[in-house]
């Protein structure tokens, strides 16, 4: 009973594809759903993912205005070339991580320009980032690194990664 919503969403999303809503479509889907389900079950997640909409919208703002400003950095390092740039891999060690919250944030840095995500170290939730240009300030990379993690834990974290925040001051 409790895989009717997923049977259901399948059977939606068949239907979508084929692009008309028939009696064949759904029952079609419906029939693709059903062996879906069973051949492949779900394992039990012990701490899911909550997500909280204002949370989540205040990440995807702040992504975007980082976008913004980030992509601004790079063009401007690409029209004003140094010599030298002080290019690092920062370690970002992430509050008891669920592997989505990783993926998130692992694609979030990536999609930023001049930041890459080089390495997700699942058993110690630790994401490797390469960052093009650090400046003189470590820190200040470090910082907007934490701000990123905490931004998405408030947004699709689970109630333990929340609760961890609220325990390290973060919150």
């Amino acid at each position: 009973m409790r895989r009717l919503p997923l049977v259901l969403w399948l059977t939606a999303v068949w239907v979508g594809l084929w692009g008309s809503l028939t009696v064949a479509n759904v029952a079609g889907g419906l029939a693709i759903a059903l062996v879906l389900v069973r051949s492949l079950p779900l394992t039990d997640v012990p701490d899911r993912a909550v997500v909280e909409p204002v949370a989540l919208l205040r990440f995807a703002g702040y992504f975007l205005v980082d976008l913004v400003r980030s992509s601004v950095q790079v063009t401007l390092l690409v029209l004003r070339p140094r010599l030298q740039l002080r290019q690092a891999v920062v370690a970002v060690p992430v509050l008891g991580a669920s592997d989505s919250l990783l993926t998130l944030l692992a694609n979030a840095i990536s999609l930023t320009p001049g930041t890459l995500t080089l390495e997700v170290d699942r058993p110690a939730s630790t994401l490797y980032v390469h960052v093009i240009d650090v400046g003189d300030d470590l820190d200040a990379v470090r910082a907007d690194l934490a701000a990123v993690e905490r931004l998405a834990i408030l947004a699709v974290g689970s109630r333990d990664c929340r609760r961890g925040l609220a325990g390290e001051g973060r919150a």
